[in-house]
């Protein structure tokens, strides 16, 4: 029996195209019944119509609707996809902006330092929102979530509800294909052990194609000075924000290597490879993004922006134009993870992906609980840890610690609307937390004063 799935958010010009055409080249889900609910039903109409034309043109069982009551869009859902944000950029504008005015440049802002807290703050009550009304009428489903900060908002429902939850990134998936340009290993054939959390994912050890000790074959590839010189077997996407440093119109993998520095020098320095793009793993880590380096110049960190930000919403609405104009319906997978974790359970086959789910001990140096990113085994029988008990060794470790630390805090002060525990979640953030005590003070509340037509829970709260 094909699945139900639900799409709240599912407007999104991001995600919703993307997911349905997934659907559509997954065998398993091609006769799925996809139900999306949004508070923007004309955009709703717009993801239907696509679904239509998805339907007609491969001629499968596929359906696409839209439902407004929110409840009526989860009855019956086997499994339910959170694609949302809160606030959109009038709301990230002061994610940005407060905190540069104190110093804190953020290279992204959704996921940690001051941004990602208050993005957090303010899309949990709606996430546990969604979830409480999933728990009321599809206790069954699978809860999945795809929108940042993705560990807070997913560890707010696992916390609060009973559902099964799984939050979803493919910053690891990125991170074979990067490997896969520097050693010319197939993607297919790079397997990782990973713990963490979502953007801050460490890759522990590695097998590489035909090298069991991945680690090893990659050493010698990166100190392989001729080797560097030959060329990837393909150009990297333009939206890696990447630029060539070779003569030439051919990209080697020296670049890549170039492009990529704080991954490639952790690696080299630590024996631990962060398995997420740069400009993520730097908003961990206070040491890169700094007004002493022109905040991150020599690393390459590329700062989206606010312009940056809307510049892709942008580009996902002139996408979306372009699919709906187009003759045909891509084969070519996007790149996202739903389809394929969906195909694990309701198709059979065993999936291993990359997933963010509560500390059942696959990551010994986080707490129990917490949600960690990990490779997981999604199958008949749900989705699950692959590997037990990794350690995420020395300091790599302790920041990834500190950060879970200050995702707790956020999410408690997030559902009690409590000022003191977001400040305690700034403090501990390790890149919000470098300020001098009083300036990270005046940072909270700046950001709370700012923010708060979106945070009614801290509304006629103490001022401390």
């Amino acid at each position: 029996m094909s699945p139900r799935i639900t799409l709240l958010g599912g407007g999104s010009y991001h995600w919703t195209p993307r997911l349905i055409s997934d659907f559509a080249n997954t065998p398993s889900l091609r006769d799925a019944e996809v139900v999306l609910h949004d508070l923007d039903m004309h955009k709703v109409e717009e993801m239907v119509a696509y679904g239509d034309k998805v339907r007609s043109m491969r001629q499968i069982g596929l359906t696409v609707r839209g439902e407004a009551d929110r409840k009526a869009a989860l009855s019956g859902a086997d499994a339910v996809v959170a694609t949302f944000s809160v606030g959109g950029f009038a709301s990230m504008q002061h994610d940005l902006e407060i905190p540069a005015r104190y110093g804190i440049r953020q290279p992204i802002g959704d996921s940690v330092g001051p941004g990602g807290v208050m993005r957090a703050m303010r899309s949990i009550p709606v996430v546990l929102d969604f979830a409480r009304d999933a728990e009321s009428v599809c206790p069954d489903a699978l809860f999945i979530n795809t929108s940042n900060p993705l560990s807070a908002l997913t560890r707010s429902v696992t916390r609060e509800t009973a559902l099964r939850t799984i939050g979803l990134c493919n910053e690891v998936i990125g991170c074979t294909f990067v490997l896969s340009l520097v050693t010319d290993a197939s993607m297919h054939e790079i397997d990782p052990t990973v713990a963490g959390v979502n953007h801050f994912p460490m890759i522990t050890s590695l097998r590489l194609g035909e090298h069991a000790d991945g680690f090893a074959h990659l050493r010698a590839v990166l100190s392989d000075e001729a080797f560097l010189e030959t060329p990837t077997w393909m150009t990297p996407p333009g939206a890696m924000h990447w630029t060539k440093v070779s003569p030439g119109d051919q990209w080697t993998k020296r670049d890549v290597v170039a492009n990529a520095p704080v991954k490639f020098g952790l690696f080299e320095r630590f024996g631990v490879l962060p398995g997420a793009h740069d400009h993520h793993v730097v908003e961990f880590m206070p040491g890169f993004v700094h007004s002493d380096n022109d905040h991150g110049a020599p690393w390459r960190i590329h700062h989206y922006g606010l312009g940056g930000h809307i510049a892709d919403a942008e580009g996902d609405e002139a996408a979306f134009r372009e699919r709906m104009a187009a003759d045909d319906v891509t084969a070519f997978p996007s790149g996202e993870l739903v389809a394929l974790l969906l195909d694990g359970v309701f198709g059979g086959e065993r999936r291993v992906l990359p997933v963010n789910l509560p500390n059942r001990g696959q990551v010994a140096t986080l707490p129990p609980d917490v949600v960690v990113e990990c490779m997981g085994v999604a199958d008949a029988t749900g989705v699950h840890p692959r590997d037990d008990s990794v350690a995420i060794p020395g300091v790599l470790g302790e920041y990834a610690r500190r950060v879970s630390v200050s995702q707790e805090l956020t999410v408690e002060a997030a559902l009690r609307g409590d000022r003191t525990l977001a400040l305690e979640a700034m403090l501990t953030d390790p890149i919000a937390g470098r300020l001098p005590f009083e300036r990270v003070v005046a940072m909270t509340s700046d950001l709370l004063d700012a923010l708060s037509p979106w945070l009614p829970q801290f509304a006629d709260r103490p001022r401390r």
